[in-house]
């Protein structure tokens, strides 16, 4: 892992576009290429890919603070919540398509995944658990790759063949990570014909995993008629690689930004977004899938009471 730091240390240009490009690198006066040499800032980092997406020779300042972060304590948390996830519900069942809801999913929009789960009985096993993504993050490596084998071998167990995910992060990470179809939601619902047009005027915000080749937008827009991308010049909801902790006036910085431009909602297609703009107290906050199927569910902040009782959701299952 530590080569990608002297990797990017002697390769860097220092051209300053991801600079330009990142609140956290301009607070402290860096580029890339000396962020590699700054251990010690680590978890400020968050992790939104602005610099890699701005970067002419591909460098990645998520990988850099990943690096960093593998020798760093702090994420006792992530590890114990994460590894594996202890409100994960699964079964035994075959099934050649799986709904893998993840863990953000579920603790913010507890009706719609039950609506999901309802509708799909029968059809398609589900799972909600964690990709691994937070536990990469957080440089818990080895953490990580047991959760990924153990991910693997239970896919491999229930015969899975497409893995549909509700989750941005996991719909990248598990394309990336994996040697298997993955669709997001939004594919499998086109396929059975059941998804909604929304006719509002909707204000989209980006999540950061799907800035760069924007896969999910597209597949969204044909039912967002009326949808407009706003919000360009935030980097993240400020939830991104746990930074907010160590960098709460920068995520304050990218709030007071989204609250300014708001003109009267504002549409996400990632849980945690949505949690990120309901704790900021941001009005009519609407996630687009659950709008698309008609369940309109508001975010819903208590995550650990929802995620305890999904837990053993259907748990009879066989």
């Amino acid at each position: 892992m530590k080569e990608y730091l002297n990797k990017v240390g002697d390769e860097c240009i220092h051209c300053s576009a991801c600079t330009k490009k990142c609140l956290f690198l301009t607070k402290y006066k860096m580029d890339l290429g000396e962020f590699a040499k700054r251990p010690e800032l680590a978890k400020s980092c968050f992790m939104c890919d602005s610099c890699l997406r701005a970067c002419p020779i591909d460098l990645d300042g998520a990988k850099v603070a990943i690096n960093h972060r593998e020798d760093l304590s702090g994420y006792g948390a992530v590890k114990f919540m994460k590894s594996p996830y202890k409100f994960r519900n699964n079964s035994k069942i075959k099934t050649k398509d799986i709904l893998m809801f993840g863990c953000a999913f579920p603790g913010h929009y507890p009706e719609t995944t039950k609506y999901l789960i309802d509708m799909f009985e029968g059809k398609m096993d589900f799972s909600i658990d964690c990709c691994g993504k937070p536990l990469e993050d957080s440089g818990l490596i080895s953490d990580f790759e047991k959760n990924l084998e153990r991910l693997k071998e239970m896919y491999k167990e229930k015969g899975v063949e497409r893995i549909v995910t509700m989750c941005p992060n996991c719909f990248y990470f598990f394309k990336e990570k994996l040697d298997m179809e993955v669709i997001s939601i939004y594919q499998k619902l086109e396929e059975e014909n059941l998804l909604n047009v929304i006719e509002d005027e909707a204000e989209i915000f980006m999540p950061c995993p799907d800035k760069k080749s924007k896969e999910l937008l597209n597949q969204i827009k044909p039912y967002v008629p009326n949808g407009k991308v706003k919000f360009k010049n935030v980097m993240c909801c400020g939830m991104g690689g746990g930074a907010k902790f160590k960098e709460p006036e920068l995520a304050k910085e990218m709030m007071n930004t989204v609250k300014s431009e708001i003109n009267e909602n504002i549409y996400t297609y990632c849980a945690s977004c949505s949690a990120s703009f309901g704790k900021s107290k941001v009005k009519n906050v609407k996630h687009i899938l659950s709008e698309m199927l008609g369940v309109k569910e508001k975010v819903d902040l208590g995550y650990f009471k929802n995620s305890l009782k999904l837990k053993y959701y259907k748990r009879n299952r066989k």
